[in-house]
């Protein structure tokens, strides 16, 4: 196993160059060709998480927040970076880009309260999907077509499995080395073929071009991959949801901190039972205006201005911040679930020393 491995595979999920401009995820220390044996997850790389790696043997580090994130105009001794390339320990990280993603902080946050019907509820940006179109022969085409479904190709609103074919002919001549699943070395070959198109999200492209090459007959398939700018993804920044019953807005508050295991929270009260609610994690307080007049009963984000609060107190809605850590520290088992399940012959930790150091009176 690499480190390169592991950085696909996150890349298939959440994709990093979804990540937001002003952003610095992906991998920023070590080389995709590191080997990797043992990965210690965390959502922060601070010195006492780098002993913590160091303790368990760990070659890899995998956190949500950027552990170089401004330019560094000098390298400390005390400083993480320089820790960690000191230790050999390669540091991938997925922040914006996996707070938007499918599955990712956001969502998490939204399971972990038990909201349903999650959606869609501010974007900060969208990625175009892809169509990836491939040259396969006759009698195989349903079986890759079918693969490439199941890995998540040709979905259109309410519509799966959405696929166009058309028939031709398919020339080439293997040359030496080639192990040919049709025809000889040195050999013109034609084939009956179907070329077969089918849009992609941008977070299944990885999966579904693997889907394909699993199946695909040929030992070199012929398929293009371009981007199709008439169906796009739109990556949330915030999302909503929306409780089965409605709960009172102290009761809601008290939720929140029961769900996220917060020693204390900061609130306001709304005057409106709180069903459908808006959140964002991590430094969500400039979203708190969109959830003023968007439509809903209650705001949750992990930190909040005096302006966003005055704002707030003005309006008849409930808004919580909960602390930046404690909205997005979930999603840490559940990064290290996914990449334990992906890798299974690789020893996947959670950090038992991460923690934003806030104590409460």
């Amino acid at each position: 196993m690499t480190i390169g491995e592991v950085y696909d595979y996150i890349d298939g999920f959440a994709p990093f160059d979804t990540a937001l401009d002003f952003d610095n995820a992906g991998l920023l220390v070590g080389s995709r060709n590191d080997p990797v044996q043992t990965i210690l997850v965390a959502l922060d790389i601070t010195l006492p998480v780098i002993e913590e790696a160091k303790q368990l043997g760990a070659q890899l580090i995998v956190s949500h927040h950027p552990v170089i994130f401004r330019p560094v105009r000098s390298l400390h001794r005390d400083s993480a970076p320089y820790r960690l390339a000191q230790a050999g320990i390669g540091a991938i990280c997925a922040h914006t880009n996996l707070d938007m993603a499918k599955g990712g902080v956001n969502d998490c946050l939204g399971e972990r309260l038990g909201l349903k019907n999650l959606e869609c509820f501010a974007a900060e940006k969208s990625c175009p999907y892809w169509k990836v179109s491939v040259f396969v022969p006759e009698e195989d085409a349903q079986r890759v077509t079918d693969a490439m479904a199941k890995a998540g190709a040709g979905r259109l609103g309410n519509y799966q499995g959405c696929s166009f074919t058309v028939q031709g002919t398919g020339a080439f001549e293997p040359m030496e080395g080639a192990r040919p699943a049709i025809g000889q070395r040195g050999m013109r070959e034609e084939v009956r073929e179907c070329r077969v198109e089918m849009l992609c999200a941008p977070d299944r492209l990885s999966a579904v071009i693997s889907a394909m090459r699993e199946q695909h007959p040929y030992e070199e398939p012929a398929f293009d991959v371009v981007e199709n700018h008439a169906v796009e993804d739109k990556l949330p920044i915030v999302k909503a949801g929306e409780f089965s019953q409605p709960m009172e807005p102290l009761e809601f508050a008290q939720h929140v901190k029961r769900s996220l295991h917060c020693e204390g929270i900061r609130f306001v009260k709304g005057n409106r039972p709180v069903k459908r609610v808006a959140f964002c994690s991590g430094a969500g307080g400039d979203r708190v205006f969109d959830a003023i007049s968007g439509g809903v009963d209650a705001y949750l984000t992990g930190e909040m201005k005096h302006h966003e609060w005055l704002a707030a107190a003005q309006s008849d809605l409930t808004v919580v911040d909960a602390g930046h850590f404690k909205t997005e520290q979930i999603i840490v088992e559940r990064l290290a679930e996914q990449l334990s399940a992906r890798f299974p012959g690789i020893a996947v930790t959670q950090s038992l020393t991460c923690t934003d150091g806030v104590r409460y009176l």
